[in-house]
């Protein structure tokens, strides 16, 4: 039997605008966040709720370019693979600085695409 690592997503992105940068080695990478919206009923009031989900989104490569023109806002849709990685950060504790590792979830996207963009629903040039 064989496995599978894949998530499709349909959602907003943040505010902030895309994080461009480029690895030591001159990958180039492009960081941002995606929003979808979970839709429930409440148990004790009975409405209708929605809570945004965030997602952490890392395009790598030729389309790293391309997603760091996506403005905050737009509707896309992308497809890609969760990984999980850590990195070495530093805490305040009441001792002093501590350094931890911190465990990061985040999406690699093999496609991403505009769907429909602030800009164009302003009537803006995008």
């Amino acid at each position: 039997m064989t496995n599978l690592n894949r998530i499709t997503i349909l959602g907003n992105t943040g505010k902030d605008q895309p994080k461009h940068s480029a690895t030591a080695n001159g990958k180039q990478v492009t960081r941002l966040t995606i929003a979808t919206n979970k839709r429930y009923k409440d148990a004790a009031s009975g409405d209708w709720t929605t809570e945004p989900i965030w997602h952490k989104v890392a395009v790598w490569g030729d389309s790293a370019a391309y997603a760091s023109r996506i403005q905050p806002g737009s509707l896309v849709f992308l497809e890609g693979e969760i990984t999980y990685r850590d990195y070495e950060r530093e805490i305040e504790t009441p001792e002093g600085p501590v350094k931890v590792m911190w465990p990061v979830a985040e999406i690699v996207v093999s496609t991403i695409s505009v769907t429909h963009s602030k800009a164009a629903q302003k009537g803006e040039a995008a």
